[in-house]
């Protein structure tokens, strides 16, 4: 990669789906505008069949990594897209930056940085070939030395900020929900209330058991769950997350973007982004 010519490297766990470096929007980024692609090259898939509506556009494409809703740098009502005059754009970015720089320092952020390429200009961490192994089911041995994956020091620190993210995510939930740690009055929680909070909103795991959370996983299934996810983090695989059912699964009622598949993407997608794994939700 030419940093010369203004791109910089991201490393797999501090890029983003917003900075001016996320080539996954082209309005967020500034793409665009640089000159950085061409829209007559972005190879668009038609239909086998003759009469279907094409419903994909080359911004359709390039929005595969990300799009304006998780860009935590711009505003999705700040873009050029809109209709409206630059200094309205420009207020509405500036009361944007406002709110997370608010959001940033009650709640936390994301602060990972691998000094890899700074330490004697080594450039990027050296990648294994997962295209050689179905399901990218390479063994250990087959990371080259200098690959995130065999550094200690960045497994730790990664699995430290990862650790605080989920912790933070689960917070902002049980917030939504009017159970916070941190009460509207400044008070915390007892221990007593987030026994009680914890054991309510759980996921229970042990054969046997008596389902006291919200749900329930035999220990064989959960230690599979921990494999997968563990398996694609560690790929920089995709996760699939399927939702079968009946009108509750599908929404019936609501638009598709309020049915449980898509709200648990919108909050999951993120997440599992800054872990290096492309989250795909489907509904039945």
């Amino acid at each position: 990669i030419d940093e010369s010519s203004g791109y910089h490297y991201d490393a797999p766990h501090e890029s983003s789906f917003g900075g001016i470096y996320n080539m996954g929007h082209p309005a967020g980024a500034k793409a665009a505008e640089a000159g950085e692609f061409d829209h007559e090259e972005i190879f668009i898939p038609v239909s086998n069949v003759g009469h279907a509506v094409q419903s994909i556009t080359a911004e359709n494409v390039l929005n595969y990594q990300g799009h304006y809703a998780h860009d935590e740098h711009r505003s999705p009502y700040a873009s050029h897209l809109y209709d409206r005059p630059q200094a309205e754009l420009d207020e509405e970015q500036d009361r944007f930056v406002s709110k997370m720089s608010k959001i940033r320092q009650e709640w936390g952020a994301w602060n990972f940085t691998d000094v890899y390429w700074d330490d004697g200009g080594r450039g990027p961490r050296p990648v294994v070939d997962f295209t050689k192994t179905h399901y990218r089911d390479v063994p250990s041995s087959s990371f080259p030395d200098g690959s995130w994956q065999t550094d200690k020091e960045y497994t730790v620190a990664f699995i430290r900020e990862a650790k605080a993210l989920v912790d933070r995510v689960k917070e902002g939930i049980y917030a939504e929900y009017g159970k916070p740690t941190k009460k509207a009055d400044g008070t915390a929680m007892s221990k007593e209330e987030r026994d009680a909070r914890d054991a309510m909103w759980g996921v229970d795991h042990v054969d046997g058991a008596e389902a006291r959370g919200i749900a329930k996983l035999n220990e064989h299934s959960w230690n599979g769950l921990i494999r997968k996810l563990l398996h694609a983090i560690i790929t920089h695989d995709e996760f699939y997350v399927v939702l079968g059912g009946h009108s509750s699964a599908a929404g019936h009622g609501n638009n598709f973007r309020q049915t449980k598949a898509m709200q648990f993407h919108h909050l999951m997608e993120p997440v599992m982004d800054k872990l290096g794994v492309r989250l795909i939700t489907r509904n039945s």
